[in-house]
């Protein structure tokens, strides 16, 4: 356990929060979390950046248990990760999905680090195939000014 004082309240703020959330959505419907408990029938699969300021269902004003989700950073699906292929399996053979949405989104992180070459290890193996594509592409993204070379790529 964080002996910090700071960590201590943060953790605490955000179990009160989320009592908070508990008492609002039980005031506005007393039968969402058993109606909740009963569904996992999404027609989507998220696919998308781990970034915080992306959240899927807040995004796109869908409630809980209609959208499936799975983040990474840079929102990629590599032939070798496991757990991507995984969540895709699961959403199209047991959750019967309809439709896989990969969502990115403008000053991505990922994206950036991918351009760089000061990036921890296991960062620099993560983001190699979007820098792959860039390789392929640098002298058409190199052309564009930096934010738009990014949120290009």
């Amino acid at each position: 356990m964080c002996q910090d004082c700071q960590c201590n309240s943060a953790i605490e703020q955000l179990l009160k929060n989320n009592q908070a959330w508990v008492k609002e959505v039980n005031a506005a419907d007393p039968h969402f979390f058993e109606n909740l408990s009963h569904q996992q029938t999404p027609e989507y699969l998220w696919i998308g950046c781990s970034d915080s300021r992306v959240p899927a269902n807040e995004l796109v004003k869908m409630d809980p248990g209609t959208i499936f989700v799975h983040r990474n950073i840079g929102n990629l699906v590599n032939y070798s990760d496991m757990n991507v292929l995984s969540v895709i399996q699961y959403a199209v053979e047991v959750l019967k999905v309809k439709h896989i949405i990969i969502n990115g989104h403008y000053g991505c992180g990922g994206v950036i680090a991918s351009i760089q070459d000061d990036n921890p290890s296991l960062i620099d193996h993560w983001v190699r195939p979007i820098r792959k594509y860039y390789q392929r592409m640098q002298k058409e993204l190199d052309a564009l000014p930096y934010e738009d070379k990014v949120n290009r790529l």
